[in-house]
């Protein structure tokens, strides 16, 4: 029981870069470059990021601004990555590239190593479902991010602000007010 609650946690977090990057035949494409750049680039940005949490350790109780100051380094680490040369030509397939390398690296640090020793024990708990239900949110979330990133118009940068500064994570989300909340917040900016 412990190992298949494991296998479904892992696949459920991981199984969707997979279906992604097949069911857009970036195979094919000789994606493997621009995915493993992203991959490189979103393990820069979190040492990054690493050290200026090291650094400013002593002002953490402003951690609205030291979040703000790790999206926009993400978005910059994201911008740098996405200047690189690759040999895909399809502008879509180069965001779903980029996309899936950075969202895999992400999700590899902030779940992977939380799944494999806690979704192993004899107890099921569907805290280790719900993180692998963010890692699917966080992955298209990063896809959109991607994809506002590669707009390069004056729209896209006030919803990346938008995306930055107003609107919480997911995570924040299903921890503090469930689904319920998730849903009125999503109803509240399409109605």
């Amino acid at each position: 029981m412990a190992f298949s609650h494991l296998i479904n946690c892992l696949l459920l977090a991981f199984g969707p870069f997979f279906v992604v990057y097949k069911a857009r035949s970036l195979a094919e494409q000789g994606a493997y470059k621009s995915v493993l750049i992203s991959i490189l680039g979103c393990l820069l940005t979190q040492f990054c990021k690493l050290f200026l949490l090291a650094s400013l350790s002593v002002i953490t109780e402003q951690l609205i601004h030291i979040k703000l100051l790790f999206d926009l380094i993400d978005c910059y680490g994201i911008i740098l990555v996405s200047k690189q040369k690759t040999n895909i030509d399809d502008k879509i397939s180069r965001i779903f590239a980029i996309a899936i390398g950075w969202a895999l690296m992400d999700c590899v640090m902030k779940h992977l190593f939380t799944f494999i020793p806690n979704a192993t024990t004899d107890e099921f708990t569907w805290t280790f479902i719900l993180r692998g239900i963010t890692a699917n949110l966080e992955f298209f979330e990063t896809l959109f991010l991607v994809g506002l990133l590669q707009s390069k118009n004056k729209i896209s940068y006030a919803l990346i602000l938008l995306k930055v500064l107003v609107l919480p994570n997911f995570q924040d989300i299903i921890t503090r007010g469930g689904l319920s909340s998730a849903y009125m917040l999503v109803s509240r900016f399409v109605i």
